[in-house]
């Protein structure tokens, strides 16, 4: 890419420039860019780009986005005076130009996260100013379009060189290059080193590179051999340079190969090595890493100054609406509304039988791998038939772009060729079929699927006879592939040529890459560790205008994983946002994590050593009882008498057939604790060890806090069908109002699985709102913060009497029915506890805690798969 001339066209020129420009525009009818093209045939190349610099800057000063794109607010983070975004640069204008001219949705919120992520960089503007940061996403979030958008920004605000370090695999690289000279780069500001199946090479003269040309960009695969040259590339600039020339470090899938995997070896893995090497030569600038998982990032050690934990700044990024990911799909635990319908999660989700899992997994030997041939189990081809009708339903409704379906069995290489076959037959046969006029096996899957999902539809499903129409042009253009490691016929998109995939493979489908139009995941493969298993969730992501067919196909028990990991991600974003609004540093308070009361770690045990085991950090977290037993009612009634016993309950005046009492002191809540029954599921509460690390809590940290009690009565008398009476239940005196709380389908006597029986609000239940007035509290964070601030420390019980009379609210048409009505008719008690905010994690504990308890991983977890990845795609 060459250089913008340096001599400057008089402001008079630019102005015929710019009319002649727009007038192509208007006259053509052609894009913008294409008229800079057009017009440079006839005018100077240096005035075409100074009107167009203009036109651009103008563009995004009206766009009728949103208030904050244009709003010059200086933003207040630790180090972040430096960021006055008052004007907007031409980089930025021209990003969000692109983004406009694509239609990409919600660019006033990006502009807002971009300018937050930019003022809590490194100053450029101050030689010597060097931070480390990270930005928590969400998978297949949109993350690219972020970290995208702060390289713009950095570069206007003063950043030299831009280096994105873009995951492990070629495919991973190459589509984000492609993103990004599609929508960032241009000639005009930015000399790139690398380009579209070119990674970095060694340049001649880099710190002249450096002094004459515009921005320099580098999308690097994160692989030693790649990251020695960089590190050589820069050495070869002067520490003066360096420090002239600041450096922005955005880490994309961040927790992958960065953290140090062998410390606890007291040696350093080669990938954190070089990285080590490249952050230490950046004199000024800034490393920022990108990542969905961070729960290996946070775990770095962070007294270890060379390494890359994100010592000055954690930052999360929500995801936009219609974004679909393990809270949407699998469903979470935390609430419900007042008729208790909680997040059940969609239903997406298929199981897939062990047999089947089984007949599908390779062999750990190699020779036997490289011979092993698995027929195509049913489950399998259902889920392929629905990939047709799916495909045909978005063909129906005039929906021509990709459709794709996912295969992932194994991380192994070998049976992917052989599994591709199978498949390949499969489509053939299948074509055969429906050329013989056999549409048997779609008419089925139309039936039992087609409406299952219906309330998430945002547009009509078509007629059988629609779709029917459409199912032998799908077959006939199905394309099985397989990308790995090995493999030549890599995922490539595009827009102009529609394609509709069945993509087998392994590491390389689990990270990072984007698969266009997914509809239909087949997933028998099964792992340990947190991180890998949300990274391997292809199917979270945006699905507009086909969200009613998405399906994931997952090994049993699978599901309960996702549902679990839902509520850690939830936890995890809570406690990074409390790291960020606080005036410490993750480096100094650290960020904990949720452990699995079983099987699941929180990452690969290798990056874990700098982990502090913390059994219970229980400061601002709550819990509740939602797995209850119908003969354990009365005793449970006792228990809460006892309780209440010489206290004086009052009305809640902000909330009709509410009851609370002030003043309990943490014995008493212990005590009650001890003596709730609860089923033996409900571990939290059961089980005699996690019990009496509560009660040691309660005792060491919440000693001289008191707690509120607030009996959640129902302020409706009816259940949800409108015509059966909840009934009350006396206690306390009081004859209280019976919420409806219908259990989840399956549960019986023996076992009442509710999934949630608190409301979202029951966080501030205690809190007068006119204490708070109009702060925001619209999720739990928000709520976490009223908290901290209005309930002076106080700790909350919330007891929730519950109907035998409760009823299940009737699914949309032709979806499943996840709740059912109670099986029991006598009233119950349920109770939610929202613990006060301490400083439970000083002293003794260090400045760095995790949660991870004291369980050993089964021998047959998976190991860290990071090395093996170079190994997999060669050295280059």
């Amino acid at each position: 890419m060459t250089c913008v001339n340096a001599s400057k066209p008089s402001h008079e020129d630019i102005q015929m420039c710019k009319r002649t420009i727009l007038g192509e525009v208007t006259v053509g009818r052609i894009p913008l860019e294409q008229a800079r093209r057009q017009v440079k045939r006839v005018m100077r190349p240096e005035l075409v780009d100074a009107a167009y610099d203009e036109i651009l800057l103008e563009m995004a000063t009206n766009l009728s986005v949103d208030s904050a794109v244009t709003n010059s607010e200086t933003y207040s983070a630790p180090g972040a005076a430096w960021y006055h975004p008052s004007t907007v640069g031409p980089c930025w204008a021209h990003y969000l130009s692109k983004l406009t001219a694509a239609r990409s949705p919600a660019l006033g919120e990006l502009d807002r996260q971009t300018r937050e992520i930019v003022a809590l960089l490194a100053n450029p503007n101050a030689p010597g100013s060097r931070r480390k940061g990270l930005v928590m996403g969400s998978v297949q979030s949109g993350k690219t379009r972020n970290f995208a958008g702060v390289a713009a920004k950095a570069a206007d605000a003063g950043y030299k060189m831009i280096i994105v370090l873009a995951g492990m695999h070629d495919n991973l690289r190459d589509q984000t290059q492609a993103r990004l000279d599609e929508q960032l780069f241009d000639g005009a500001r930015w000399y790139s080193l690398t380009a579209a199946g070119q990674d970095y090479e060694e340049i001649p003269g880099p710190e002249q590179v450096l002094e004459n040309m515009p921005v320099v960009v580098a999308v690097v695969k994160k692989n030693t051999h790649r990251l020695a040259r960089l590190v050589r590339t820069l050495k070869d600039v002067s520490p003066q340079a360096r420090r002239r020339f600041p450096i922005l470090i955005i880490d994309d899938e961040a927790d992958q190969a960065t953290p140090n995997s062998k410390a606890q070896q007291a040696r350093i893995s080669a990938i954190n090595g070089r990285l080590r090497d490249l952050w230490g030569l950046v004199e000024t600038g800034s490393y920022l890493a990108y990542t969905a998982t961070p729960f290996a990032n946070v775990l770095i050690d962070p007294d270890e100054s060379k390494d890359l934990f994100p010592s000055d700044f954690i930052k999360t990024i929500p995801p936009g609406d219609g974004y679909f990911g393990a809270e949407r799909v699998f469903g979470l635990s935390e609430t419900v509304d007042e008729q208790g319908n909680g997040a059940e999660g969609l239903d997406m989700v298929r199981p897939i039988k062990a047999s089947d899992a089984l007949s599908l997994r390779a062999p750990s030997d190699r020779d036997a791998r490289q011979v092993f041939d698995p027929e195509a189990p049913e489950s399998l081809v259902e889920a392929f038939r629905w990939f047709v009708v799916a495909t045909a339903i978005r063909r129906a409704r005039g929906q021509a772009g990709h459709s794709s379906m996912l295969v992932h069995t194994t991380h192994y290489t070998d049976p992917h060729a052989a599994l591709q076959a199978r498949l390949d037959d499969l489509v053939n046969r299948s074509l055969e079929e429906v050329r013989d006029g056999d549409m048997s096996g779609y008419v089925k899957s139309w039936k039992e699927e087609a409406t299952r999902v219906a309330s998430e539809a945002t547009v009509p499903l078509p007629s059988w006879q629609q779709v029917a129409a459409e199912i032998e042009g799908v077959l006939a253009s199905v394309d099985v592939i397989v990308d790995n490691g090995r493999s030549d016929d890599r995922l490539n998109y595009n827009d102009d040529h529609p394609r509709t995939v069945i993509a087998v493979g392994g590491g390389t489908l689990s990270r990072g890459l984007t698969l266009e139009g997914l509809v239909v995941s087949y997933f028998t493969r099964t792992s340990n560790a947190y991180d890998t298993l949300l990274q391997m969730g292809r199917w979270f992501g945006y699905r507009p205008k086909y969200e009613d067919l998405p399906r994931v196909w997952v090994t049993e028990g699978l599901d309960d994983d996702y549902a679990f990991l839902a509520r850690v991600e939830l936890d995890l974003r809570s406690e990074i946002e409390s790291v960020q609004g606080s005036e410490f540093t993750p480096a100094q308070i650290g960020v904990r994590i949720r452990a699995h009361p079983g099987r699941l770690q929180v990452t690969a045990a290798n990056k874990m050593w700098a982990a502090n085991v913390v059994q219970l950090g229980l400061s601002e977290t709550s819990n509740q009882t939602f797995i209850l037993r119908a003969n354990d009612a009365q005793h449970n009634v006792g228990v809460v008498e006892e309780l209440l016993a010489g206290l004086e309950l009052d009305p809640v005046p902000w909330q009709n057939h509410r009851y609370m009492a002030r003043g309990i002191s943490g014995s008493r809540v212990s005590a009650f604790l001890d003596g709730f029954a609860v089923h033996p599921d409900q571990h939290w509460l059961h089980d005699p060890e996690n019990l009496s690390n509560i009660q040691q809590w309660i005792s060491a940290n919440a000693a001289g806090h008191s707690w509120d009690v607030v009996i959640a009565a129902n302020s409706r008398l009816l259940a949800v069908d409108g015509a059966t009476p909840l009934g009350s239940l006396r206690l306390a005196g009081l004859d209280l109002p019976c919420l409806n709380r219908a259990p989840l389908s399956g549960s019986s006597a023996e076992r009442l699985d509710f999934k949630a029986i608190a409301s979202p609000s029951d966080r501030i239940a205690d809190i007068d709102p006119e204490d708070y007035g109009d702060s925001p509290k619209s999720d739990d964070a928000q709520r976490r913060r009223i908290r901290r601030t209005h309930a002076g420390g106080q700790g909350l019980l919330v007891i929730y009497p519950l109907s035998g009379q409760s009823k299940a609210a009737p699914p949309p048409a032709g979806e499943r029915a996840w709740r059912m009505d109670m099986p029991v008719h006598d009233p119950m008690l349920g109770f939610a506890i929202f613990f006060p905010a301490v400083n439970d994690a000083t002293g003794d504990q260090g400045t760095f805690v995790s949660v991870r308890t004291t369980w050993e991983v089964p021998d047959t977890a998976e190991g860290d798969e990071d090395d093996a990845i170079e190994t997999e795609e060669g050295a280059a």
